[in-house]
């Protein structure tokens, strides 16, 4: 491929020479203003010269008065410097001070000191998660929220409860940027064909690239399906479950399709919302992203996320924070927060060192290809955000995607959001995950 693409710029080149030295014995004039094809080239008549000049990002024809009474001629225009732009670096933002502060409070919980503190891990990062939503004054995201005709919402509270999600959510990540739009579609089995009519008017009316709706429509789908790998559904219509919610192609805004039906894993308290909410935080530190303007290059922010983050911390995260933005008592949390230890999967045994190649040999090139691997995420991940939220607060994990955003790798991220190695985190991380699943 690269042959070919290195012979068509050199045929480019060669044609270009022959035009411009064509074009000097022409004695036909060309349309000021139209298109011309090289800078400089020249077209003579008895009494006129024509010259291509560069005009912003145009090249057009113009007049070069031959005076020859005189003996004079005009001065050929100069070729008109095209400035070139200068690459501002993306800084996305970040409303906390990097890198955390080393706490000196004999009772705050470091790296230095969290192995000896497993016991208050859960009670610290849920304590420091209430207190930045209390702390915080934003109203949650500009939303609406579509219901399927036969669908019974299962969240306690219904769409005031959502409501109430999406602004406690919206003040836990207070400071970063924010999705502009958030739609939502609930849906049963019944309703399966009405979301997919709704999603298209959805496109439709906010005017988001048609091309992009094959997404959408195949993760309704899915959610009615059993699952082969991430994101691939395999199995007949049967009943639907779980939910999916990401960037919207091209544009600032974000959707959501939550599937209702399976009644013993019902989102009564709202957690699964608050799940899918963040998914679009993370992708929404891309906004701005000089390589992602949202001017119909393909700009997919949810992808963007895939190519920096480990899977374990792309489920990690909002697995790890969304029951404590839907419990405001410590109590529920402990009872919601996934504690499961999976010992049908060949993943990692749990012990450190397994869990310890867990975190660190991830790459985001390959683990979103490995169901199993990505299936402990959803716990192992989680619980490696708790011990994070426990030692730097909620805002920090979401500050590893904001400076991805602006371009670093995970490891580098880390580094600067928590001011030690990723290997040297990992590790610490593994001994506290390899004790917690022993208790």
């Amino acid at each position: 491929m690269r042959k070919y693409i290195a012979l068509i710029a050199a045929t480019s080149f060669i044609v270009g020479s022959i035009l411009s030295g064509a074009s000097a014995a022409t004695t036909t004039a060309p349309k000021v203003g139209s298109t011309c094809k090289k800078v400089g080239a020249f077209i003579g008549t008895p009494t006129t010269r024509y010259v291509c000049n560069q005009e912003g990002k145009k090249k057009v024809w113009r007049v070069w008065i031959n005076k020859s009474a005189s003996g004079s001629e005009t001065p050929a225009p100069k070729k008109s410097a095209t400035a070139v732009p200068k690459k501002v670096a993306f800084k996305a933002r970040i409303p906390i001070t990097l890198p955390i502060a080393q706490s000196t409070d004999a009772n705050a919980i470091t790296f230095e000191n969290i192995t000896t503190r497993i016991s208050d891990i859960p009670k610290t990062a849920w304590q420091r998660t209430q207190d930045v939503i209390a702390s915080n004054n934003d109203a949650a995201v500009k939303h609406d929220i579509y219901i399927g005709p036969n669908t019974q919402l299962t969240t306690t509270g219904g769409i005031a409860r959502i409501d109430e999600i999406l602004e406690k959510g919206a003040r836990l990540w207070s400071g970063f940027t924010l999705t502009k739009y958030f739609s939502l579609v609930y849906y049963n089995l019944t309703d399966l064909k009405w979301a997919e009519e709704k999603t298209k008017e959805i496109w439709k009316t906010k005017k988001y690239e048609p091309n992009s709706i094959g997404s959408a429509l195949n993760a309704l789908k899915i959610s009615c399906q059993a699952w082969v790998s991430p994101g691939k559904g395999g199995a007949q219509l049967s009943y639907c479950a779980g939910a999916d919610a990401g960037a919207v192609t091209n544009s600032d805004d974000s959707a959501g399709r939550f599937a209702v039906g399976d009644i013993e894993r019902s989102d009564a308290s709202g957690s699964i919302l608050a799940h899918e909410f963040t998914h679009t935080v993370q992708a929404s530190q891309w906004i701005g992203n000089a390589d992602c303007k949202n001017e119909g290059n393909n700009c997919f922010r949810s992808g963007l996320v895939h190519s920096f983050s480990p899977c374990w911390i792309h489920e990690g995260l909002p697995n790890g924070t969304n029951t404590m933005i839907a419990n405001s008592d410590y109590s529920s949390y402990l009872a919601q927060r996934s504690t499961r230890r999976d010992t049908s999967q060949t993943v990692t045994d749990y012990s450190a060192a397994s869990l310890r190649t867990y975190l660190y040999d991830q790459s985001p090139k390959t683990c979103y290809q490995n169901g199993a691997l990505y299936q402990l995420g959803y716990d192992v991940g989680a619980r490696a955000i708790e011990a994070l939220v426990a030692i730097g607060g909620p805002q920090a994990t979401m500050a590893l995607f904001a400076l991805g955003a602006e371009g670093q790798d995970f490891a580098t991220a880390f580094k600067n959001v928590y001011g030690i190695s990723w290997s040297e985190g990992s590790t610490i991380l593994s001994k506290v995950l390899a004790a917690q699943y022993v208790s």
